[in-house]
């Protein structure tokens, strides 16, 4: 952002702005993680497979604990930065509601202290104010939003889909135990 810009969004700029960044940052943070994740999650999966035949003679609701618990604190990993992304893409466009209305505020009062005419020029610093903030809310708003739901699907998915293979896996070895 230039700094003129900066400048017409007055009061809300520091959020907006912190808002913006944080966005960016969770992002790319998220972005680097699943990217990397595929080799982890290999890992993850040979690990909790080993772990599954290390306590084979334990009961199945005991096995299915262990996992249950490991895919907690993977889902938990998962699910980092999505929260965030939700409330800064919910507050974003209350925030530029919010310079809206002070910049709406400002235009009634340059208005108001003028003794002669009211000319656009006047009232139009306000009303820029007014709908730039709007338009940075939104901004920051919907890449959050989509961002935090696409996050959301990938580790779902993946979650699922590890979760299918480990309840397979402790099945045959029920199966096996039983033969």
């Amino acid at each position: 952002m230039t700094m003129e810009i900066i400048k017409q969004l007055g009061l809300m700029a520091t959020p907006l702005i912190f808002c913006s960044v944080a966005v960016m940052a969770i992002i790319l943070e998220r972005i680097v993680y699943f990217a990397l994740d595929k080799k982890r999650l290999q890992n993850n999966s040979d690990d909790l497979k080993k772990m599954l035949k290390t306590h084979k003679n334990h009961a199945k609701p005991l096995r299915d604990e262990f996992v249950s618990i490991a895919l907690s604190q993977m889902k938990a990993d998962y699910h980092k930065g999505v929260k965030l992304l939700r409330v800064i893409g919910t507050i974003a466009p209350l925030m530029g509601l919010l310079g809206t209305i002070l910049g709406i505020i400002k235009a009634f009062q340059k208005i108001a202290s003028t003794t002669t005419h009211v000319s656009p020029n006047l009232i139009a610093d306000g009303l820029w104010e007014a709908m730039l903030t709007t338009a940075v809310g939104l901004m920051i708003a919907i890449p959050a939003l989509l961002f935090a739901y696409f996050f959301s699907t990938i580790a779902v998915q993946r979650l699922q889909k590890l979760s299918f293979a480990l309840n397979q896996d402790s099945l045959n070895i029920e199966i096996e135990k039983n033969r």
